[in-house]
């Protein structure tokens, strides 16, 4: 259908040059990033860093620049922030980790990650649990969301916003998705989460957990046959040159989390607490209205470069059915009374 491309994933060649900063600020702002002797507003600006994983040109990067550039407005230049794309400062699980230990100031990730070091995050990556953008907001706005920065702060995040993906979907480079039966010995990229293996395997599909920055270059030498991605991310990555099978089950209407250290928080004054917080409001409330209109665009475009296929009411009950033995699988290390208030707040899904 057209030309295969041999790039390099976006962002690889900076590394090196982008760990070497981040490791020079990090001791020139140690005092900040662990609490101590923090500037107070009014005397010296600090540089603040924020790495994530994806390229430029999407929704999620224009929202992280909103919310520097709001929090520069309201310290008056004493708060700024350098954004590090494209896995600059390594794989996710690495910029977790630099969150946790208060030597990054932010990043952000998908459940899946998260619940690496929280495992009731899985609940977000249980099959079809979530049943619109509106009802998942909904809950991150109440009571799960309050429950949710309780589990980060006792493992190291302070969670200051999230950011809306969307729906994901099944993509490979072999066939049509329609039924549960297509995903038969396909292999797919999946995250790092045995939610998502176990769903997968249930699909009859040979799932294999791989960072994000190792995607395209596994598509293109053929070491797995697909992955699972929402479509904004499938253009503005171009991984639609390696893959040409669209297939909207939607088994995941996902969301970043974007963290830093309570550390790193407890080094902020109480003003520049809250210069943070209304800076992410106002990056988030434009990111969660301009994220579906870019789901859109993004179908529309892909529309006209691969095959994209819905999956009809009726076949995706074959889905449902297929995927509801995970549920309680994963009921007891999520915790039942937790995945009974999930289900409740984000269904009707599998309820």
């Amino acid at each position: 259908m057209r030309n295969r491309s041999t790039r390099k994933p976006a962002g690889a060649m900076h590394r090196r040059d982008a760990l070497k900063l981040i490791s020079a600020a990090g001791v020139a702002g140690a005092a900040g990033s662990f609490g101590l002797a923090a500037p107070a507003i009014g005397q010296s600006s600090r540089t603040l860093k924020f790495g994530h994983m994806v390229p430029t040109k999407t929704v999620y990067h224009q929202a992280i620049q909103m919310f520097g550039d709001e929090l520069s407005k309201l310290s008056d230049g004493k708060l700024k922030l350098q954004i590090f794309p494209s896995s600059q400062l390594g794989p996710i699980s690495e910029m977790l980790q630099s969150v946790q230990a208060g030597a990054l100031e932010f990043s952000m990730a998908v459940p899946a990650w998260y619940s690496n070091f929280m495992k009731p995050m899985d609940v977000f990556t249980l099959p079809y649990i979530v049943s619109s953008p509106e009802r998942l907001k909904a809950a991150l706005e109440g009571d799960i969301g309050a429950h949710i920065e309780e589990m980060g702060t006792e493992v190291g995040f302070q969670i200051i916003g999230y950011w809306l993906l969307g729906q994901r979907s099944i993509v490979n480079r072999l066939r049509p998705v329609e039924t549960p039966a297509d995903c038969k010995d396909l292999k797919l990229r999946v995250i790092n989460s045995e939610v998502y293996m176990a769903t997968f395997r249930a699909l009859g599909a040979n799932p294999i957990a791989m960072d994000p920055s190792e995607l395209y270059l596994a598509l293109q030498q053929g070491i797995v046959d697909g992955f699972e991605y929402p479509l904004p991310d499938i253009l503005d990555q171009k991984l639609y040159e390696v893959a040409e099978y669209i297939s909207l089950d939607e088994h995941t209407t996902d969301f970043f989390l974007n963290t830093t250290s309570p550390k790193t928080w407890a080094g902020f004054s109480s003003e520049e607490q809250q210069m943070v917080s209304q800076a992410m409001k106002t990056a988030m409330d434009w990111q969660w209205d301009a994220q579906p209109k870019d789901i859109a665009r993004a179908r529309g475009e892909l529309e006209k470069l691969v095959n994209v296929n819905p999956i009809t009411p009726d076949n995706k009950k074959l889905f449902l059915e297929a995927t509801q033995p995970v549920y309680k699988q994963f009921e007891d290390s999520i915790g039942k009374e937790w995945l009974e208030q999930c289900v409740k707040a984000l269904g009707p899904g599998q309820a």
